[in-house]
């Protein structure tokens, strides 16, 4: 499964990018540093085409190799 993170100072076009497509999705903030993450899975090409458009924000993607929980 691919994860799509798109990063930016402007939450806005993040909203509008997610709520366009039909994926499950994260939107995290770090107020200290005024940035936001959007975080996208198991998406559609089409949606990593449209972060890549978006001017002034940075797109990753990655596939998801293992997923779990901490155990002490």
């Amino acid at each position: 499964m691919k994860v799509l993170f798109v990063e930016g100072k402007n939450p806005e076009p993040l909203h509008q990018l997610a709520r366009q497509h039909p994926y499950p999705y994260r939107l995290l903030h770090r107020p200290e540093q005024g940035l936001y993450l959007l975080e996208v899975w198991a998406y559609g090409p089409e949606l990593e085409t449209a972060a890549m458009a978006l001017e002034g924000f940075h797109s990753w993607s990655f596939e998801l190799l293992e997923e779990g929980l901490c155990r002490p």
